[in-house]
């Protein structure tokens, strides 16, 4: 299962969009894996010393927002209970892996961005459009999860 969430449409930045938990280093992180850690404690409660981090994928630009996101994936023993954290996280959705590597997880749409038209790849699940950064890490992930199958 993947953790997702949906943004607060209050938020000043990627508003109602469907995103990775996660956010920016801050002065008490001793690094990005540790950031990341942090946040996804705070927007969904998962308990960092039960992650066991597996590694990260390649860097993704966000060019609307001109951020840098370096991704983290990580494993734990049981099933987190998310708890959205409701300033910052209107909901929380649980993306199963499978329908990741399904043949027709992806798609690709038009999608109106400040006025711009887009062709975007996007995935679809629980009534939720997930494009940008979160659909290209989703891809990243996927494609690891498949060569990995293989090898093993």
């Amino acid at each position: 299962m993947v953790p997702l969430t949906v943004r607060h449409a209050a938020l000043r930045s990627h508003a109602g969009e469907v995103s990775l938990p996660g956010g920016a280093v801050e002065p008490g992180d001793a690094d990005r894996a540790s950031a990341a850690l942090r946040e996804a404690h705070e927007e969904v409660r998962v308990d960092p010393t039960a992650v066991r981090l597996l590694g990260n994928l390649d860097d993704v630009w966000i060019p609307v927002s001109n951020y840098q996101v370096r991704p983290f994936v990580g494993a734990m023993p049981d099933r987190p209970r998310l708890i959205p954290h409701m300033q910052e996280v209107a909901a929380v959705m649980e993306l199963p892996v499978r329908r990741l590597l399904e043949p027709d997880a992806v798609d690709e749409e038009e999608i109106d961005v400040r006025g711009y038209r887009l062709r975007a790849a996007v995935y679809r699940y629980g009534g939720e459009r997930i494009w940008g950064a979160t659909a290209r890490t989703l891809a990243m992930f996927a494609q690891v999860a498949r060569e990995a199958g293989r090898a093993s």
